[in-house]
């Protein structure tokens, strides 16, 4: 290889990284504190790019109805009075649907803490009545069970020894999660308002971003990236536009449901179905079982109904109406959405089971273009024999 400048500039950033590899696996731990603090500043901006994202999508669909109502209305109110209006009606629609879910959610929690508070002794004395009819029935053929002694008093009586042993650990515990509560609440009303600007001039941002790319990478390599980027937005949105479509049909119909089989907890309980079907093939599990807890503390005759009536919802809902009214929103096979799922969520908990699948889909689209580009063995033409 020749030493000419190109090599050499080569050279010393091949030595250059070697150092930095070098030096980071030798410092992980500082590594990490620098990766966490650089993060922790670009959360705002980070969050408000995924609202933004997330918001754009129902933004299309306003400005759609907008230009439909006001299709014969002056010029002014179809140009330069469009973006910010339906971007106001947008925003207060977002935040609505945000501040909605909290309040229906968080009395109906309060309630059911209270509800599992009040009937401590009732659980206590049906577990101490189960714990003896067991014993019972293992003496008659012979087999010794140790007998334990259960009653509310104790309960009570353990509860308020941890509470005493434990009481500056509790105060701690709450003074963290209320920190944290107000820091989270800071970092999302930043990143509302950095969604805002962003969505304010989206088409002026995206066209600076194509020609900074562009201009800084060689064209093939620019063009290619611009159709990674085009599949990566219609998986993402694709997922995202069937996930919630799937996922408000099955709370509407979960919560009729409830309401006719006079289930407790109906409108809540179909808020968390809604939002944990977001999740493919998990969520309904977690969205069962978590209403299920709320119930089984009213009655678990009714608990184990909602189970029942939960499941024939969800295989009406999977096998008929999903598939009419948003179909295959990714396009991706059923293994790999359980492998996405899976991979993600033990990765990255909740968020990659969120984007295993928009992610999976991104590289199942880009692996089938790859294998379209190759040439087939029936394309192949033969070489012709050599003639003397």
């Amino acid at each position: 290889m020749e030493l000419n400048k190109k090599n050499f500039k080569c050279i010393l950033l091949l030595v250059l990284c070697a150092i930095l590899l070098y030096w980071g696996l030798n410092n992980l731990s500082a590594l990490s504190a620098v990766v966490d603090s650089f993060f922790s500043l670009l959360a705002p901006l980070l969050l408000g790019i995924c609202v933004a994202y997330v918001v754009n999508l129902l933004l299309k669909v306003v400005e759609r109805l907008w230009d439909k109502a006001l299709a014969k209305a002056p010029e002014i109110w179809r140009g330069k009075l469009k973006r910010p209006i339906c971007l106001t009606l947008t925003m207060l629609l977002f935040l609505g649907i945000i501040f909605a879910i909290i309040f229906i959610l968080i009395p109906r929690l309060e309630e059911a803490g209270a509800t599992l508070v009040a009937n401590v002794p009732v659980y206590v004395d049906q577990l101490q009545s189960w714990w003896n009819g067991v014993i019972a029935f293992a003496a008659e053929r012979g087999v010794t069970l140790p007998e334990l002694s259960m009653n509310a008093d104790n309960a009570t009586k353990v509860l308020k020894d941890f509470l005493t042993n434990n009481g500056d650990n509790v105060v701690n515990t709450t003074l963290g999660i209320t920190t944290s509560i107000l820091g989270a609440l800071v970092n999302f009303l930043l990143a509302l308002v950095f969604s805002v600007y962003l969505l304010a001039q989206k088409e002026k941002l995206l066209a600076q971003s194509k020609r900074l790319l562009l201009a800084a990478i060689p064209k093939k390599a620019g063009k290619r990236t611009m159709h990674i980027l085009k599949i990566t937005n219609n998986a993402f949105s694709s997922f995202v536009t069937g996930q919630v479509t799937e996922a408000f049909i099955l709370g509407t119909l979960c919560c009729m449901g409830m309401l006719i089989l006079r289930l407790p907890y109906a409108l809540p309980v179909s808020v968390i179905i809604c939002f944990t079907s977001l999740i493919p093939i998990f969520g309904a599990w977690i969205g069962a079982a978590t209403g299920a807890f709320l119930i089984v503390f009213v009655s678990p005759i009714k608990a184990l109904t909602f189970l029942i009536f939960l499941l024939i919802l969800q295989q009406v809902e999977g096998n008929l109406i999903y598939p009419r009214v948003v179909g295959k929103s990714v396009g991706l096979p059923g293994l790999w959405v359980l492998a996405a799922v899976t991979i993600g969520g033990g990765a990255f908990g909740i968020a990659g089971m969120l984007l295993g699948v928009p992610i999976c889909s991104v590289v199942y689209v880009l692996v089938q273009d790859f294998v379209r580009s190759q040439p087939a063995e029936d394309d192949e033409k033969p070489v012709p024999p050599e003639t003397e």
